[in-house]
């Protein structure tokens, strides 16, 4: 079934969501929900297009072997609401693909320019503690992509995006939760992925935490162009994949 096909319980879902929201809000309202800028698992075209696209199955929650895919909640909007995104509290992505293969409806596919693309990562200000103070290199340690984090003349984390796949490790691995004990309020980690669709992508070297709540969801007028360069391993082979696909399975030295 390919993306432009839609089941009859995707049919039915994304119609009762539509009637909800345009009798709220109108088509404008609709179409503001449909761009909402959520973490997507591997193979999203676009946010709308997996808004039309999926069926709310869960079948690539279901598959996924790290728990790291979650149903929008009903607070992301009706049209959004049950559709995955992507949480790196507990564990990162390294793009096995088994949500992609297990995905009925081709809202997620391979092959694409967004195929290994899930978003990029952006410092929190308030909350990373190489930003006030200095020592913590972890995200740049931890991410597997190589120039992907660089550190800048205050050793402070410079995200790459033309290497960042947002596959999720330095948000997982990040200790600032920990080591923060002097501002608990700050929810967020010193390190997020957020949508390349999002304002929050387009944020100059770092984001505050209050900016970041404000605009993580929320639909920029241009993405950021997927990542170019980066390699990632994929899965537990270990072998390397490009920045888009060359088929399944190819294998690649890291550059």
């Amino acid at each position: 079934m390919g993306v432009n096909t839609i089941s009859r319980r995707g049919f039915l879902a994304a119609g009762a969501v539509g009637a909800i929201t345009i009798g709220a809000g109108g088509f404008g309202a609709a179409t503001k929900q449909a761009d909402a800028a959520f973490v997507r698992p591997p193979g999203v075209e676009s946010n709308a297009r997996l808004a039309a696209a999926c069926n709310r199955c869960q079948r690539c929650l279901q598959a996924c072997p790290y728990g790291i895919i979650t149903p929008v909640p009903l607070s992301g909007g009706f049209v959004a609401y049950g559709t995955p995104t992507l949480a790196f509290e507990q564990a990162h992505c390294d793009f096995c693909m088994k949500c992609v293969e297990a995905c009925p409806t081709g809202a997620l596919a391979f092959g694409g320019a967004r195929e290994r693309d899930l978003g990029v990562a952006v410092v929190v200000k308030d909350a990373c503690v190489a930003w006030d103070w200095s020592g913590c290199t972890v995200c740049k340690d931890e991410c597997p992509v190589e120039g992907a984090i660089s550190l800048d003349d205050h050793d402070r984390p410079v995200v790459h995006a033309d290497l960042c796949d947002g596959c999720g490790k330095c948000e997982t691995s990040c200790p600032s939760s920990s080591l923060r004990a002097y501002n608990p309020s700050i929810a967020n980690k010193g390190i997020v992925v957020v949508s390349r669709e999002s304002e929050a992508a387009h944020a100059s070297g770092a984001v505050a935490d209050a900016e970041l709540t404000s605009l993580r969801t929320t639909a920029a007028a241009e993405a950021l162009p997927p990542h170019s360069r980066g390699m990632h391993p994929d899965g537990p082979d270990g072998s390397l994949r490009p920045a888009s696909g060359e088929g399944k399975g190819a294998t690649h030295e890291n550059a």
